[in-house]
C-alpha cells in the first residue's frame, strides 16, 4: 500500500491526461495513481507477467484501465502516444536502465511528464535495514534463477541514471515515514513462511545453502528490529 503524501498533494490537482504505467503488476502503484489524481482520459497498464495482470485487473476495479501485456524492451506504442508515463520500483528490474528510460521517454508527448518512484537505500533506520536485507536476499535468488533483479540503487545513481539521458529533473519529492509493516506476531509468522517459501523456490541451486542460512539471520533480525519500508525517491521530468 502506497502512502507517498506529497506524491499524492502533486498529483491531486493534475489532469493527467493519457496515462502509462510501466511494469504495473498487481496494479497497486496504478491504482495510488488514479485515486490521486484529479483527472485522466485513459489508463493503461504494461506488465511482462499474465498472473500480475491478472490481480491488476481486480485490484484496479471500477477504474477503466487497459492492461497490455509486455514490456519494456519493446513498448507496444507508437510515438508521443501518452502524456504522461510512470514507472514504481520496476526500474532496479531493468537490466538497461537508461534504454528504459529513453524508450519510455520515445511514447511521451511533447509538454509530457515521466515520473519514476523508487526505493533508496539511503538514511536507513534498523527496521528499514532488514527490509534492504529482504530484498537483497530476494534479488540474488531471482537472479540466481536466471531473471534480472539488482539490489535498490541510491538517490545519486537513481539520479546520475536521469543525467546518462540527458533528462533534467522538473520535481522530487523523498517518502521516509512509511509505517511499521510487521506489526503483530501473526504478521512476523506469515512473513517468515513468505520467506521460507522465497528460499525453497531456489531448488537445488548451489547457493542455496548460503540463501538459507541469510533467511534465519534475517528472520532474527526482523524479532529485533522490525520490518519497514525504506524511503522512496520519485523524480518527475518534463519531455521539452
Amino acid at each position: 500500500m502506497y502512502q507517498l503524501s506529497e506524491l499524492h498533494g502533486y498529483l491531486e490537482n493534475a489532469c493527467v491526461g493519457h496515462l502509462l504505467d510501466v511494469a504495473t503488476g498487481e496494479g497497486e502503484f496504478l491504482k495510488f495513481l488514479l485515486d490521486s489524481v484529479a483527472s485522466f482520459d485513459s489508463a493503461t497498464g504494461l506488465e511482462p507477467n499474465k498472473e500480475s495482470l491478472a490481480l491488476a485487473k481486480n485490484r484496479l476495479f471500477p477504474f477503466a484501465v487497459d492492461l497490455v501485456l509486455g514490456n519494456v524492451r519493446k513498448i507496444p506504442f507508437e510515438e508521443s502516444y501518452f502524456d504522461f508515463v510512470t514507472v514504481s520500483n520496476g526500474l532496479h528490474h531493468f537490466e538497461h536502465p537508461v534504454k528504459a528510460i529513453q524508450a519510455m521517454m520515445r511514447v511521451l508527448i511533447s509538454g509530457g511528464r515521466l515520473l519514476i518512484n523508487e526505493t533508496i537505500r539511503d538514511g536507513c533506520n534498523p527496521a528499514q535495514e532488514c527490509y534492504l536485507a529482504y530484498h537483497a536476499l530476494k534479488a540474488d535468488i531471482d537472479t540466481a534463477l536466471g531473471g534480472y533483479h539488482r539490489d535498490y540503487y541510491s538517490s545519486d545513481e537513481l539520479t546520475s541514471l536521469f543525467q546518462e539521458t540527458h533528462i533534467e529533473v522538473e520535481r522530487s519529492f523523498l517518502s521516509a515515514n512509511e509505517p511499521e509493516m510487521l506489526n503483530s506476531k501473526e504478521k512476523i509468522w506469515q512473513f517468515s513462511h513468505k520467506i521460507d517459501e522465497m528460499v525453497s523456490a531456489a531448488g537445488e541451486l548451489p547457493q542455496k545453502i548460503s540463501f538459507e542460512s541469510r533467511s534465519w539471520e534475517l528472520k532474527e533480525k526482523i524479532l529485533k528490529q522490525g520490518f519497514q519500508k525504506p524511503p522512496q525517491l520519485t523524480l518527475i521530468a518534463y519531455k521539452p
